[in-house]
């Protein structure tokens, strides 16, 4: 009886230890993780990964299992993470300028972390808060909003490039520019943001109207603004992160930028998700990106590098691809050796009205495209018949009365009906004043 108990008591030791092998194996060969949500282009995203997985296993002498969440841009990024609540499928917000991040302080989305070599990146330049005080958010790729062209299609048709934000209302580049949504493309909600706090909000949404009048098309987002003007289906783009171009002209293709009189630095910075599921991994990647290597594979990734000890001309010696580009693209030797000239930008103004900005665009401008269109369009025949009349000494004081009020309520109002029955009653004080 003792030799049987003793046989069945082995034989049940046996089979839990077999059963709890696997429980224990897979654990110990369990990759460590960390997750990424962001707005960045696929080339900096697979050259981080690239860095990151290198260095993890290098030091730690461990895998790491990447993965990214990449919705659209920085409002829909922004979105996804209220969405999460404090309970994200990712542990770093990666990318967005400084109002999407001042919103996820603000909301208490995102957590303070100080990384390493934090002091490398300047607290501020041309008037824009480059990272936060409290270690919220820190920038790891600054650019400047821009402008850009394909100057081998604007050649063939004749036109200058456009040098300023009033010189792309000239009837010349009517169907010949394109730009993306504010709502879809965090570059173009900061560009409606710069005119607005450059011009004023009346004769910003009035110059945004006449613009989208001047649009072959809207685009899908930034990335597809670069391609458009790449490949010359439309010469000009509007609202381009910096970096663009370079990429561009790497690639082969005759793409400029343009700095308009009116811009900013845009801060591209990286957050700690609040509730992050991988906070120690999310940590040493933040340590890593500021680092010398992780820097680096911020500008292989086609970024601009955020330290101020960086030179293009040492990393081009070490073998950096990018660098020689960046050097090309910039004309200095580090970004912020740059001189250039910024509004005075309101970062809290901007992050208030974030989602009324984006809004009001959609439901005042994109959804009526064609009726704006329309009432531009008829506004200016009607302008120019009057012109005609007067050249003709006609008496033409009461149309002229008519047709400015016919632009106000267009530009100001934003009454396309309104304005398009004012320029008619124009037209008919012409034929019968």
């Amino acid at each position: 009886m003792r030799k049987k108990t003793l046989t069945t008591t082995i034989v049940t030791v046996l089979t839990m230890s077999l059963l709890l092998l696997p429980a224990f194996a897979g654990k110990s060969q369990a990759k460590d993780k960390v997750g990424w949500i962001g707005p960045v282009y696929k080339e900096l995203s697979d050259s981080l990964r690239k860095g990151f997985t290198a260095y993890y296993k290098k030091t730690y002498g461990k895998d790491i299992e990447i993965t990214f969440v990449r919705p659209g841009g920085w409002p829909v990024c922004l979105d996804k993470i209220r969405l999460w609540g404090g309970k994200p499928d990712a542990d770093i917000f990666l990318g967005a300028g400084a109002p999407a991040h001042e919103i996820g302080k603000k909301e208490g989305l995102i957590v303070p972390y100080r990384p390493k070599d934090w002091d490398k990146v300047p607290a501020k330049w041309g008037g824009m808060k480059v990272k936060d005080a409290d270690y919220y958010w820190t920038c790891f790729a600054p650019w400047i909003v821009t402008n850009l062209y394909n100057e081998k299609v604007l050649k063939k048709l004749r036109l200058p490039p456009p040098k300023t934000w009033q010189d792309l209302l000239n009837p010349i580049y009517r169907g010949s520019i394109v730009h993306t949504l504010p709502y879809a493309s965090g570059t173009m909600h900061e560009t409606v943001e710069i005119l607005i706090q450059a011009f004023g909000e009346k004769e910003a949404w009035a110059y945004l109207r006449k613009l989208a009048a001047q649009l072959a098309r809207f685009s899908t987002g930034s990335t597809d603004t670069t391609h458009i003007v790449s490949r010359g289906e439309a010469p000009i783009g509007i609202a381009q992160p910096q970096m663009n171009a370079m990429a561009a002209r790497k690639d082969g293709y005759p793409v400029r930028d343009l700095l308009p009189e009116k811009t900013i630095l845009v801060p591209e910075a990286v957050a700690l998700l609040k509730g992050a599921p991988n906070e120690a991994t999310g940590k040493i990647f933040l340590d890593w990106l500021f680092s010398m290597d992780g820097q680096k594979y911020v500008l292989e990734g086609r970024y601009f590098a955020a330290r101020t000890d960086i030179r293009f001309s040492a990393w081009q010696k070490e073998g950096v691809t990018m660098a020689k580009h960046a050097a090309k693209a910039l004309g200095v030797d580090s970004f912020w050796d740059l001189k250039v000239g910024f509004i005075d930008y309101d970062l809290d103004l901007a992050a208030k009205r974030w989602d009324d900005v984006n809004r009001f665009y959609e439901y005042e401008i994109y959804r009526k495209w064609g009726k704006l269109k329309s009432s531009l369009y008829l506004i200016e025949e009607v302008e120019e018949e009057i012109k005609a009349a007067k050249a003709q000494n006609l008496d033409v004081a009461k149309a002229e009365a008519k047709i400015e009020e016919a632009r106000r309520l267009f530009e100001i109002d934003g009454k396309y009906a309104e304005a398009r029955l004012a320029a008619s009653k124009a037209r008919s004080l012409l034929v019968s004043p």
